[in-house]
C-alpha cells in the first residue's frame, strides 16, 4: 500500500484513543498548574514561602525520577503502567476538592498530591513516549508524533484559559476535579 493510499492516523482507532487521552491529560495538567497554586494562596492563605515550597515540590519529581523511570519503563508493559499512573494521579487530584469540600484541606496534602502527581507524570511520560512505536509501524511515527505534539500544544494552551473560566465559576479547589477526571 502506498503512503498516499494509507488511511489518516485519525482513522486508526488505537492512535486516536491514545492521542485523545494524552491531550486530555495535558489539558488537565495545565489546568491544575493554575488551580493548585490558587488553592494554596486563596483557600489556604499560604505564605510566600509555602507557595515556593509547593512550586519546588511540583518541579522535584522530574529531577529525581526521569532517568530511573526511563530505564524501568523499558522493562515493563507500557499500557498498564500508563493506566496505573493515570489512576494514581486521578486519586491524588480528587483528594484535593474532596478534602476542601469537608474543610480538611491542608498545605501538606497539597504538597503530597503535587509530588505524587509529578512523580506519576514522569513515569507515565516515560512509558508514553516508548508506547507509540508499539502502537504504529515505524513509517507512521513522524506523522504520529507531529499530530500528538499538535494536540498536546493545543491542550497546553487551552488549559490555563479553561482553568480561569472554571475557577471563576466553581472555585479553585473544585476546578482541580477537572484534572482528576482527565
Amino acid at each position: 500500500m502506498t503512503a498516499s493510499a494509507e488511511l489518516s492516523l485519525w482513522r486508526h482507532r488505537d492512535f486516536r484513543l491514545y492521542c485523545t487521552g494524552q491531550a486530555a491529560d495535558v489539558l488537565g495538567s495545565s489546568l491544575s498548574s493554575v488551580a493548585i497554586p490558587l488553592v494554596a494562596v486563596v483557600s489556604l492563605h499560604a505564605t510566600t514561602w509555602e507557595a515556593a515550597v509547593l512550586a519546588a515540590v511540583q518541579k522535584t519529581p522530574p529531577l529525581l525520577f526521569s532517568l530511573p523511570a526511563g530505564a524501568w519503563c523499558d522493562r515493563v508493559r507500557k499500557r498498564p503502567l500508563m493506566m496505573a499512573t493515570s489512576l494514581i494521579c486521578a486519586a491524588a487530584m480528587a483528594s484535593i476538592p474532596l478534602a476542601a469540600s469537608y474543610s480538611r484541606l491542608t498545605l501538606l496534602q497539597l504538597w503530597v498530591a503535587a509530588f505524587v502527581v509529578g512523580s506519576c507524570h514522569v513515569v507515565g511520560m516515560a512509558a508514553s513516549l516508548s508506547y507509540i512505536p508499539q502502537l504504529l509501524p515505524s513509517h507512521r511515527l513522524m506523522e504520529a508524533n507531529a499530530k500528538l505534539a499538535s494536540a498536546n500544544t493545543l491542550a497546553d494552551i487551552g488549559g490555563p484559559a479553561l482553568a480561569g473560566a472554571l475557577i471563576g465559576v466553581i472555585g479553585a479547589a473544585r476546578a482541580v476535579a477537572a484534572d482528576a477526571v482527565s
